[in-house]
């Protein structure tokens, strides 16, 4: 799934694995929609996930990369899948007996540990607060 816009990712994918890592997509300057077009046109259909809303079809709709904008997007569009993301969080939170999270919280000019839980309450309270621009590295270009 890499394409023409990941290709210091593919490298970099490359010296880390070893095995033959290919990614034909590199290859042709196609942008996503070029791409969704081709699948259309192909008689296929539209992959789940982007039914849904995600700008892209990678990890099942959440991923470690993900901004607090894809977060809140997976607590409305599938709150299943976004309970089990924030029960994995507090699991791992637990075992490391540490102050870690997935996303971080950048207002007043600090950067401090948001959890799961902390945005989905945030979402709750104060859903037009939450940034509609951080979708972290799951966004259109570089992504997870």
């Amino acid at each position: 799934g890499l394409d023409w816009t990941e290709v210091a990712r593919f490298e970099r994918m490359q010296a880390r694995f070893e095995h033959p890592v290919v990614a034909p997509l590199i290859d042709f300057a196609l942008s996503k929609a070029d791409v969704h077009r081709m699948v259309e046109a192909a008689g296929l259909p539209k992959q789940r996930l982007y039914e849904m809303g995600f700008p892209h079809a990678n990890c099942g709709g959440g991923c470690v990369k993900m901004g607090q904008t894809g977060f809140a997007h997976l607590l409305r569009v599938w709150p299943a899948r976004f309970e089990m993301w924030e029960r994995e969080e507090t699991a791992l939170r637990d075992f490391l007996n540490r102050d870690v999270s997935i996303l971080r919280d950048r207002r007043g000019g600090t950067t401090t540990p948001l959890t799961l839980a902390q945005l989905r309450e945030r979402v709750e309270r104060e859903p037009m607060l939450i940034p509609q621009h951080d979708w972290g590295s799951s966004r259109p270009g570089p992504r997870c």
